[in-house]
């Protein structure tokens, strides 16, 4: 079925779709979004989940669609125990580079994963000329950069003996020359690697650079899956995301909330709708299902959905200027490009300096309170002083409460 740019739960620009805006893209058949949660996501300050909040996360994750899931390799009883729920996606692995520098370490930590029934071994490895010195640093080693291709190659070909799905995460791949990376993922590709991952670590990028890289990356091998992390350093996480989309990636990280280290990495809600809704792919992800999950990690994490949170946010589909409540009868488009039931989140009426009588009228209506035009225009003036003094919003309880002083 071909993309819609309308539908009962959004409106949205049909040029999105315009075969001459399409043409300058390289977008793969399919996208696979994984979600990093359980891993990047618990790389934040003060978290450190219980083993069956780690099992409920992940269930919620499956109820909501998501395709494929990435955990860390540091605690195998833990993915055994996600692995034994049978759940309805793929779980990625990731061996951390502290691991994968030394080959022998690396060796060990594939035959941990196969234990607990990984379906996926993401191996890390230190590519540019930054993250180079780690194999002295951490691993102790002293090596030449072609010694470092040929032991990733060697740990490729073993977990590759072994039965395992591979993918290899570049670290910092725009910080590392082009042909030199080119050469990476060639070699890597050859040695067996199922997916080459293209890691930015700190995003020093901007997307056109995304686009270009999993461009040239898919010329050089087309036969392998290309996947991209990015981080929301400079705010571009999610648009990294889509750039590379647009250059052929096959599977984009995101997580719930965002949350990850330093400024986190893109928020899942949003991959998914923007996948879904702005660029036609059937992800297998139950958009409506968003709002929950976020407020289940939410919970967990301790960390609060912040209102202005796209899509799951309570900000996310409310709007505070009256000109937004000035509409033709049935308008749902004008100020709206997505309806909040599709990631079943729901509309509200914020109060600031502009509000006005008509969101005044609609909150009266929403809350079966009745106001005549006088105590309309002075329930108008008491919420502004409301907001002028206590510096928020009216709530739904003090505007019910209002209403009764003026005799309503």
């Amino acid at each position: 079925m071909a993309p819609k740019h309308e539908s009962d739960r959004w409106a949205v620009s049909p040029y999105n779709f315009a075969d001459s805006v399409r043409a300058e893209m390289t977008l793969p058949k399919q996208v696979t979004i994984c979600d990093l949660t359980l891993r990047e996501g618990r790389q934040y300050e003060g978290v450190n989940l219980r083993k069956e909040e780690v099992i409920l996360v992940a269930q919620k994750l499956a109820e909501a669609g998501v395709p494929m899931v990435q955990m860390h390799h540091d605690d195998p009883e833990e993915v055994k125990e996600v692995k034994a729920l049978d759940l309805p996606f793929k779980v990625e692995v990731l061996v951390h580079p502290t691991a994968t520098l030394n080959p022998e370490t690396c060796r060990h930590e594939v035959d941990n994963c196969l234990e607990c029934r990984a379906d996926i071994i993401c191996m890390a490895f230190a590519v540019s000329d930054y993250n180079f010195g780690l194999y002295e640093s951490m691993g102790k080693m002293k090596i030449s950069r072609e010694e470092a291709l040929a032991k990733a190659c060697e740990a490729v070909r073993y977990a590759k003996g072994q039965g395992a799905a591979v993918c290899c995460l570049l670290m910092d791949f725009s910080r590392l020359d082009l042909k030199r990376l080119l050469n990476i993922c060639r070699s890597l590709a050859d040695a067996g690697a199922d997916i080459i991952r293209l890691d930015d670590i700190c995003a020093p990028i901007i997307p056109a650079v995304y686009k270009h890289h999993v461009r040239e990356v898919k010329k050089v091998i087309p036969n392998t899956l290309v996947a991209v992390h990015s981080h929301n350093d400079f705010g571009l996480g999610t648009a990294a995301l889509f750039a590379s989309l647009e250059g052929g990636a096959d599977i984009i990280d995101a997580g719930v909330n965002s949350l990850g280290e330093r400024a986190g990495i893109p928020n899942l809600a949003e991959v998914a709708a923007i996948a879904e809704i702005l660029y036609g792919f059937d992800t297998g992800i139950r958009l409506e299902k968003m709002c929950e999950l976020s407020k289940l990690v939410s919970d967990l994490w301790k960390v609060p959905v912040y209102a202005h949170l796209a899509g799951v946010g309570d900000r996310s589909f409310s709007h505070a200027a009256e000109v937004h409540y000035v509409l033709p009868e049935g308008d749902r488009w004008s100020f709206n490009a997505w309806a909040p039931e599709t990631v079943g989140n729901k509309s509200r009426i914020l109060w600031c300096t502009y509000s006005g009588p008509f969101a005044v009228r609609r909150k009266a209506r929403e809350l079966n309170v009745n106001l005549t035009a006088r105590q309309t225009e002075e329930m108008l003036s008491r919420i502004r002083e409301q907001v002028r003094w206590r510096k928020r919003t009216v709530t739904d309880t003090e505007f019910v409460e209002l209403a009764r002083t003026l005799g309503a």
